[in-house]
């Protein structure tokens, strides 16, 4: 084992000890059920899209259900994983900046995405292993442009593919981004039109078996609505408007700028015939930033700025470096360079700093304690008491065989359930919709759909969330669509609360002799 090797590996065992806490942070009712739900479902033997719905594709929930099947079904089993993603995905973040820059470059880069990753961890977040398999594209393309070997072509795009089976509309913006760069090559005459049809053919074989198995299980047709008309409502009823400038709030203004200043830089080294492996990994990296602000653009969340987040802190060292390669800068002023760079960065990074502080404070930290013998599944973490409770109740009053129902207090205005409910009482849900978005599921059609599927498919019970967080878009608009929640108080009767939820169990129908 050669020195770089055995200092990779070393670096990697640094980054997943300090992502330990990981396995502690607090479960997400939503965001990570989605994932916990769908993933046993496969293991069950359901077809993604077809048996249920899920605005996710394949990938994410499919790998799950493969580790469940092996470690068996638990949270801990997915935090893990969890772990082994975001410790990559900084790995790798390091390893594309040192193919630009230097060693000490590319840790600064690394310890920047230390912060990011610590501080904005969403548990089974998609969005984390498709990010991971486009860094790893990016970084076989840049073999490709430095060696011009093909081969390297094919790799990038079967991991673009991967990418796309986690999270298709990033992995789809990536495969844009590298398509247009080969393209943009061919015309400034520095290759052929070879390297285009390689990635594009590639593409296409390794998508082959995946599309092979959904038309075998005749689910292709269910594909459009989970993965285009439900993301394009979600875009109009859920976005939030994008946030003022604030210290707090930098994030969401320095990496758009960065990606920015990525792209216009590109351009002049390109046009001034610099470097070409450095102009146009600058560009192909920028594209991809610059398509990955969509998702900050039209919800202006923590969550949904990682992406661009994530290239913005890739591509900021090498900007740097470039930038003083270019002013061939002495070392004095190089170190006043990287002083300030990492003091302004200090400052974009202070909230995540103080989210860090704060969830090692508050959670368990390193430690892993037993402290909900009653769960099973994810008897480490600390759960809320209504949802002890209730889950206490479900499997209480319903047996493995029965379906029961999550939904929520008011089905014509509300922003999200919490599918977490399945995944900890161990039942399944009634309706092929375990996940509720509004403009979707605030809909007659959509609405008349499940009560027909509770028709034929009854819940033994069905718990409602009562609590509503307005929001500043259309979800706090109440549609007036009543055939739900009619429905469920005609034939289910209130049997007790805990918490935010109310439990309401099927009516006993009383025939009475004459």
């Amino acid at each position: 084992m050669n020195k770089k090797s055995l200092f990779l590996i070393i670096l990697l065992i640094i980054t997943a000890i300090y992502y330990l806490p990981i396995i502690n942070l607090p479960l997400s009712p939503y965001d990570e059920a989605v994932i916990l739900v769908g993933a046993e479902k496969v293991l069950d033997g359901q077809i993604p899209h077809k048996n249920f719905s899920s605005e996710y594709p394949l990938g994410q929930i499919g790998v799950l259900a493969a580790l469940f099947k092996v470690f068996g079904v638990s949270v801990m089993t997915e935090r893990v994983y969890d772990l082994a993603i975001n410790s990559l995905l900084s790995l790798l973040i390091f390893m594309i900046i040192r193919f630009f820059t230097s060693t000490g470059t590319a840790l600064i880069g690394w310890v920047m995405s230390l912060i990011w990753l610590q501080h904005s961890s969403y548990p089974a977040y998609p969005v984390y292993p498709s990010v991971m398999f486009i860094f790893i594209s990016i970084y076989f393309m840049l073999f490709h442009i430095k060696k011009q070997k093909n081969s390297y072509v094919i790799l990038s795009a079967i991991f673009i593919v991967l990418a796309i089976f986690f999270r298709h509309d990033m992995g789809g913006y990536a495969a844009i981004a590298v398509t247009s760069v080969l393209i943009f090559r061919r015309i400034m005459g520095v290759q052929s039109w070879t390297p285009l049809v390689i990635f594009i053919a590639s593409g296409i074989i390794a998508s082959l078996p995946v599309i092979i198995y959904f038309i075998m299980n005749s689910a292709l047709g269910y594909l459009y609505n989970d993965l285009i008309l439900l993301p394009l409502i979600m875009t109009k009823y859920m976005g939030l408007p994008y946030p003022s400038i604030t210290r707090w709030n930098l994030p969401f203004y320095v990496f758009p700028a960065v990606v920015l200043t990525g792209a216009i830089s590109s351009v002049l080294l390109i046009v001034r015939k610099k470097d070409d492996v450095v102009a146009c990994g600058i560009l192909l990296i920028s594209l991809i930033g610059i398509f990955f602000f969509n998702q900050a653009r039209w919800r202006s969340d923590m969550a949904h700025i990682i992406p661009v987040a994530l290239t913005g802190i890739l591509l900021a060292p090498v900007l740097l470096d470039t930038l003083i390669k270019r002013f061939s800068l002495n070392i004095w002023s190089s170190r006043i360079a990287y002083v300030l760079f990492i003091l302004f960065f200090c400052i974009t990074l202070t909230k995540p700093l103080v989210v860090i502080k704060q969830l090692l404070s508050t959670t368990n930290g390193y430690v892993l304690k037993n402290v909900n013998p009653d769960l099973e599944r994810v008897n480490h973490l600390n759960v809320r008491e209504d949802i002890r409770d209730a889950v206490a109740y479900i499997k209480k009053n319903t047996s493995k065989n029965d379906y029961i129902y999550v939904g929520v207090k008011n089905h014509d205005r509300f922003n999200w359930n919490e599918p977490i409910i399945y995944f900890l009482s161990e039942r399944d849900c009634a309706s092929r919709y375990h996940v509720l978005n509004p403009g979707f599921h605030t809909t007659s059609i959509v609405q008349e759909e499940m009560v027909n599927e509770f028709k034929n498919r009854p819940p033994r019970l069905a718990l409602l969330l009562t609590r509503f967080q307005s929001e500043a878009n259309l979800s706090s608009i109440d549609t007036k669509i009543d055939i739900l929640d009619n429905y469920i108080s005609s034939n289910y009767e209130l049997k007790g609360t805990y918490g935010f939820y109310e439990i309401w169990m099927k009516k006993i129908l009383v025939i009475t002799s004459y």
